[in-house]
């Protein structure tokens, strides 16, 4: 018989190792079919052009490098990381459906293990919508399921951590987006935070009333989803949101299946 794990069966996640090459370009393609992220970008031409000098593909290598596993006592999937070339999306780590993690072959040492704990909160996000979406009720954020004018659509950053996730309301009134600062020149890391007031139809470029005194300044404000994996990444002590957060993280399913 063999030794009887000491750790709870239900957070028992699958280890994977790092697949690159053929095995990658395999695995993009069946995320593409799932969320079709590239054929997205195609039709959008801010997001296009924001990726016109980028080679969205694998790393073309076999590469041996291990990677930190998920701690077992929090409810982070493992995941399955691609190693992926390094402009890939410019270099930005994000997922892919239904729990790849692409990752730039450079990306090495504490900051691998940092971005793995964000990347794997948004497959956590990927595998449990209904449950993200109960957990942060404790914001005050539900989803949205209104409109945006065409202007405001067409300068949007299409994220792939986001398809098929709603936009987020705050407190029943704001909605925050993350729009390109130029159409003309667009990039991928240079985006505005705005909050679209739903009631009077109306871009407001400053913070809401209280929006700083709960979120402070953390990454990610354009959705509560990336600002919540960005919170929990650096386990910021003195922030208001990550308090409120924080208990309620044990809610969340561990289940990687």
């Amino acid at each position: 018989m063999g030794v009887q794990s000491s750790v709870p069966t239900d957070v028992l996640r699958p280890q994977r190792p790092p697949i690159s090459g053929q095995a990658g370009l395999q695995a993009l393609q069946q995320a593409e079919r799932a969320d079709q992220y590239l054929t997205l970008v195609s039709q959008s031409s801010a997001n296009r052009l924001a990726r016109a000098s980028t080679n969205y593909l694998p790393f073309p290598h076999s590469l041996k490098r291990a990677i930190p596993p998920a701690n077992p006592l929090e409810p982070w999937p493992n995941g399955q990381v691609i190693w992926m070339q390094p402009s890939a999306d410019d270099g930005l780590p994000h997922t892919r459906a239904p729990n790849y993690i692409c990752l730039p072959v450079t990306l090495k040492g504490p900051e691998l293990e940092s971005t793995l704990r964000h990347e794997r909160v948004h497959v956590s996000q990927r595998l449990h919508p209904e449950a993200w979406h109960r957990l942060l009720e404790v914001w005050d954020m539900k989803p949205w399921t209104g409109t945006l004018p065409v202007d405001i659509q067409v300068r949007r950053r299409l994220n792939p951590d986001l398809l098929g996730v709603p936009l987020f309301i705050w407190k029943q009134e704001w909605v925050p987006l993350g729009l390109f600062k130029s159409l003309s020149q667009p990039k991928l890391a240079e985006i505005d935070t705005i909050w679209w007031h739903p009631s009077t139809r109306t871009v407001h470029r400053e913070a809401p009333p209280g929006w700083l005194e709960f979120f402070g300044t953390a990454n990610g404000q354009e959705h509560p989803f990336e600002m919540a994996a960005y919170l929990i990444q650096t386990n910021p002590s003195q922030s208001v949101a990550y308090s409120a957060l924080k208990p309620r993280l044990r809610e969340l399913p561990t289940s990687e299946v």
